[in-house]
């Protein structure tokens, strides 16, 4: 079969999570995938950065990070993950902040190594 249909597959991985330029950044890995997510915040949500939910979201992912596992989407084809998503309603649940449902991917990188996202 010359093409054949990519399948979706749900993996647990702990995550590290940083800013850049005051944005939120997430990688997510199981030691052989490493997934990086940068964020924004949606226009209409910007008040977060002066009512301190901004600060408080970014706090609860320090806080997270390391020990609590995070949901990653992987996409597989041939049984090779060629990209993921972060749901971020799955996120939010897990991390317990709403807030997370707030943010935009902005940008992303898959990869086979450990990268300095």
């Amino acid at each position: 079969m010359f093409f054949s249909k990519a399948e979706y597959q749900t993996v647990k991985m702990n995550f590290k999570f940083k800013e850049e330029e005051g944005l939120p950044c997430i990688q997510a890995s199981d030691g052989r995938y490493y997934c990086n997510a940068y964020y924004a915040v949606k226009t209409k949500h910007y008040s977060m950065w002066e009512d301190g939910r901004y600060e408080k979201l970014a706090n609860d992912l320090k806080e997270a990070q390391g020990h609590t596992l995070i949901a990653i989407e992987l996409k597989m084809k041939k049984g090779i993950p060629i990209d993921f998503k972060i749901d971020l309603k799955k996120l939010a649940a897990t991390i317990v902040n709403p807030d997370i449902e707030n943010l935009e991917l902005i940008g992303w990188g898959f990869f086979d190594h450990p990268t300095d996202y």
